[in-house]
């Protein structure tokens, strides 16, 4: 299964606040038997600046994490715009 909307990169939006909070929800997603996640933080002008490269590179971080962790998931950066 793919999650084609998340929140759960740490500390972009009203999702996550921490690492440990990903990998928290990561390990449920992958419990039940989700595969991969597009991570969708809100771009909300004045409450939520993440700009595409922030995004990318909290996935990249978020994805080593996941990877020492052996969480099976396959991260893919997206946003939500309002």
């Amino acid at each position: 299964m793919i999650d084609h909307h998340c929140h759960i990169l740490p500390g972009l939006d009203d999702g996550a606040q921490s690492l440990e909070e990903s990998l928290a929800m990561a390990r449920i997603l992958a419990g039940a038997g989700f595969t991969e996640v597009y991570c969708t933080p809100h771009c909300m002008r004045g409450a939520y600046d993440n700009s595409p490269g922030a995004v990318k590179g909290a996935v990249r971080e978020l994805q080593e994490a996941l990877d020492r962790a052996g969480i099976a998931l396959k991260l893919h950066p997206g946003m939500e715009y309002y």
